[in-house]
């Protein structure tokens, strides 16, 4: 697919508390992969997924969405925080057989909402297949009103919902960057820079 055909173009973070589901979710979505093994991301890593958007007027447009997936621990506040500029898109991720995830949920939206206040986000509930779940779907309900946010619930091991998120989300940042007019920002840091290296 040319770049010409491509009508818009946005940034989207993963966020979230470490071992969530993040990375899971972004590979389910653009490779539609799962792995059982947990691997820890170091810094952040990214991903392209590019597809077509039915908008509600009927018409059809191709958009291009960069993915950051941004490790979860503490140490890595700062560099978040630099990788969050620009996004106009942001799922906040927890777990729902770990409760501790979920109460994060505030946290992480603080963090998101200072550095990108016009993003369009989304609340997510992974994992939502598995029998010891403990975060009952009220709970997320609550944090949608609460926060003023889009919530699902997914598996990024099923796929359940996984594809239905991301695909809304696209079509409501379009939508609220025709609302706010062209944004630069809403282009910044769809170019990925130079690989993050730990010190050696």
């Amino acid at each position: 697919m040319s770049t010409d055909s491509i009508s818009h173009m946005f940034k989207l973070v993963a966020l979230g508390n470490g071992a969530v589901g993040k990375t899971s979710c972004i590979k389910r979505y653009t490779e539609d992969s799962f792995s059982e093994r947990y691997i820890a991301t170091i810094g952040t890593t990214f991903a392209l997924k590019t597809l077509d958007v039915v908008l509600p007027s009927g018409s059809s447009v191709t958009a291009r969405v960069v993915l950051w997936d941004l490790a979860g621990q503490p140490t890595y506040n700062e560099l978040r925080r630099r990788y969050m500029a620009g996004a106009s898109m942001a799922i906040l991720v927890y777990d729902v057989t770990r409760p501790q995830t979920f109460l994060d949920i505030g946290e992480w939206y603080t963090k998101l909402i200072t550095v990108c206040p016009n993003a369009v986000v989304a609340v997510v509930a992974n994992k939502v297949d598995r029998p010891d779940r403990l975060v009952p779907p009220e709970a997320g309900n609550m944090v949608k009103k609460w926060l003023d946010v889009f919530h699902y619930e997914t598996s990024a091991k099923t796929g359940h919902n996984v594809n239905t998120l991301f695909t809304d989300l696209v079509t409501k940042a379009i939508a609220k960057q025709q609302e706010l007019g062209p944004l630069d920002s809403a282009f910044a840091g769809t170019q990925p820079p130079k690989p993050f290296k730990l010190g050696v």
